[in-house]
């Protein structure tokens, strides 16, 4: 909008740094009304808001240089404004009419390239106008932004890296789902249990006493497995390391696997499981069971094993 010689030379006197005693009475009393405003990185996103009058002049006077062209306000014909780019400062003299129902709004960037780029002010109508707006701006330059943003994308890729190592070190899903998996079951075919607490015989004098004892057979992978639940007698920790299956015949079966690894206390009650590949033709007859412990100093002896 066209400005008249009064307000043009009012918008020049204040860019110029006319001194307080030079403005008019009205000024001077707003000459106390100045606010300091700080903007950071985290302030990004933020309209802080301004106060204005119409007919009274606002400044905002900013410690980075301004981008040429970069400031706008949203209806030029409410609002006269002045920009002295060479000294960061932006003058705004709101009209006489009434302002609209709604704050306008003041687009100011910047020309360094740091974060943040720009700032958004909400101008919003009051009786009591602010008459300087010092903008402390607290750059970060934009290749520090990227460096933080790639230490994250690679801080979260290390994640996904780890979390996918975890989850290939388990061989088979959680859960029943997991039998399926491991191809235990299947078409129709499940695990079969038999109980063997009361039919199984050991020797005095061991250290680990069985206290309950069950067979499985996973028929549609050719699977057999023996759980034990024992009490620990000794006084010395005792740690599973292997463990054999052989009939009355002298057959072996090839033992997989024994569970778990790590010591069983004096005293303690534990779970020990010995899986082997047998046919079920391979695996009829009554089988002895010879726990081996870690250091070879004791050996568990289970007799009378069968399989169902």
């Amino acid at each position: 909008m066209s400005v008249s010689p009064p307000r043009r030379a009012l918008l020049l006197a204040l860019l110029a740094g006319v001194p307080a005693a030079a403005q008019p009475a009205s000024e001077q009393r707003g000459a106390a009304n100045e606010r300091h405003l700080e903007l950071t990185v985290d302030d990004v996103g933020q309209q802080p808001e301004v106060r204005i009058s119409p007919g009274r002049a606002t400044t905002l006077v900013f410690n980075a240089p301004l981008l040429p062209g970069g400031v706008q306000v949203e209806d030029e014909r409410l609002m006269t404004l002045a920009v002295n780019e060479s000294r960061s400062v932006v003058t705004l003299l709101p009209s006489d009419s009434p302002p609209p129902d709604k704050p306008l709004s003041l687009t100011v960037r910047f020309a360094d390239g740091a974060v943040p780029e720009s700032v958004i002010f909400r101008l919003v109508p009051h009786p009591g106008a602010e008459r300087q707006v010092r903008v402390y701006r607290q750059p970060r330059s934009a290749d520090s932004y990227k460096q933080e943003a790639w230490q994250q994308r690679e801080r979260a890729e290390r994640c996904e890296a780890e979390l996918a190592r975890t989850q290939a070190e388990q061989p088979h899903p959680e859960g029943l789902v997991g039998l399926f998996d491991a191809q235990l079951v299947g078409r129709g075919q499940g695990l079969q249990e038999k109980t063997l607490t009361k039919s199984i015989t050991q020797r005095s004098g061991e250290i680990l006493r069985v206290k309950d004892c069950f067979s499985y057979r996973a028929e549609q992978a050719e699977r057999v497995v023996v759980e034990l639940w024992v009490t620990h007698t000794g006084q010395q920790p005792w740690t599973l390391e292997r463990a054999e299956l052989m009939n009355t015949e002298g057959t072996r079966l090839h033992v997989l696997r024994v569970w778990p690894s790590h010591p069983i206390s004096p005293g303690g009650r534990r779970q020990l499981v010995v899986e082997a590949e047998a046919t079920k033709e391979q695996s009829r007859g009554t089988f002895l069971l010879e726990l081996r412990e870690a250091s070879g100093a004791g050996t568990v002896t289970v007799r009378g094993v069968t399989f169902p």
